[in-house]
């Protein structure tokens, strides 16, 4: 080899090497803490509880009879442990398949609900204690006028009752609003949704500043038939229209299983579609129903993700969340923006053969807003084998990424 070729050679190593130094800094802010291997569950779809410094989480599938598990997992990523294995059946009497948002950490145990399984595969709300021990539903859910159906998110707890919602069920099939006492007692339908007033809704419920008002958002009805956001007071049982999505660039629709955020009295949230290029939005309103403002509308470009599920999580003024698609892998974001809308970053590409890919649900963040915890829907480093799709759990650490 003459000099000139090995001049061109050593500019060309070189070239390489600062490209990967360039890709691996750009990523040293994150740490996959576990990949699913489909026995230890399978494709997370949903948003991780912190208590101290233990996660707990559950996955839709994979697992001993592949219908998804409960685990619990140091903070640090050690320690990782199948705590419950959902089962067959969808008269099981138990439940299976939980799907999106979180568990409910209360009075020492955790609370949540399976979207399947139960009875008719209409779901459960169960209670399991943090060391696995003592799983038992506390409500199945059995449809009709008197009930409700499929629940997509967890229950919300006020003085000591908690609240939630199902996507169907009820007086029209369409969803309903319900009340139940942490032993299972007590459980009543306040709201059955029907076409006009919005149904299907996914997302939990978020008690407002004056502390009986519930809000939350349907995936589809309302006079544009893309959704609403409501309002619903649990003293008197009122139901009101907050904003109604439509098509167009000055409005966004179709929540994902989002729930709505609060912070300085104004409701923030996301939907899936909707905003300047129909890529999704974040959006504020206040409680009273006036103002509504699309702070940021998502791009399909290289710097910005697309296509939110999940909702917002506030810490200082700064709200966090997830993109399922886009960025430079296309395989979806992590971001902060700020809740006047400034400084939208992107905190995370997802990146399938380590990160993950996908996210559809909510990040987590710790009590010093230090660290975030997220899952990569599918990816990881087992998701090549088989036909399984895996998934993640990743940690951002906030104080390394440059600002």
């Amino acid at each position: 080899m003459n000099i000139r070729n090995r001049t061109y050679l050593l500019i060309f190593l070189l070239f390489v090497s600062i490209v990967n130094i360039c890709c691996k800094t750009e990523q040293k802010n994150s740490e996959v803490l576990h990949s699913f291997n489909g026995e230890d569950g399978d494709t997370p779809k949903g948003t991780m509880t912190l208590v101290n410094t233990i996660l707990y989480g559950f996955t839709s599938t994979g697992g001993k009879h592949n219908k998804g598990v409960i685990f619990r997992m140091e903070n640090t990523g050690k320690d990782f442990r199948v705590i419950y294995n959902f089962e067959e059946g969808e008269n099981n009497g138990i439940g299976n398949e939980p799907h999106h948002d979180a568990m409910l950490y209360y009075n020492n145990a955790l609370y949540g609900v399976t979207v399947y399984g139960g009875i008719n595969n209409y779901g459960v709300i169960f209670k399991i204690n943090t060391d696995g021990t003592g799983y038992a539903p506390i409500h199945v859910f059995k449809g009709g006028t008197d009930d409700g159906a499929q629940p997509h998110s967890g229950v919300l707890q006020i003085s000591n009752v908690f609240y939630g919602l199902t996507a169907e069920g009820g007086k029209e099939g369409k969803g309903v609003i319900y009340r139940i006492n942490p032993d299972g007692s007590d459980f009543s339908v306040l709201y059955s949704f029907h076409k006009s007033t919005g149904h299907n809704p996914h997302g939990r419920l978020t008690l407002g500043s004056d502390g009986q008002t519930v809000y939350g958002m349907t995936k589809t009805g309302g006079p544009g038939g893309l959704g609403l956001v409501f309002g619903f007071n649990i003293s008197d049982s009122s139901y009101k229209t907050i904003h109604t999505f439509t098509k167009g660039k000055d409005n966004g629709n179709t929540s994902e299983h989002g729930f709505l955020t609060l912070s300085n009295n104004r409701l923030y949230g996301l939907t899936h579609y909707g905003g300047q290029h129909d890529k999704g939005t974040v959006f504020s309103v206040n409680q009273d129903s006036s103002d509504f403002k699309i702070i940021h509308s998502f791009d399909d470009g290289s710097d910005d993700g697309y296509s939110p599920y999940g909702s917002l999580q506030l810490f200082n003024g700064i709200l966090y969340g997830t993109t399922q698609e886009g960025s430079e892998n296309k395989r979806g974001t992590i971001f902060r923006i700020g809740t006047d809308g400034k400084k939208y970053e992107t905190l995370l590409s997802f990146d399938k053969p380590t990160t993950g890919e996908y996210p559809i649900d909510n990040v987590i963040l710790n009590d010093s807003g230090s660290e975030l915890y997220c899952f990569g829907q599918e990816g990881g480093k087992y998701a090549e084998t088989g036909k399984k799709k895996n998934g993640t759990i990743v940690k951002v650490d906030i104080n390394k990424i440059k600002k």
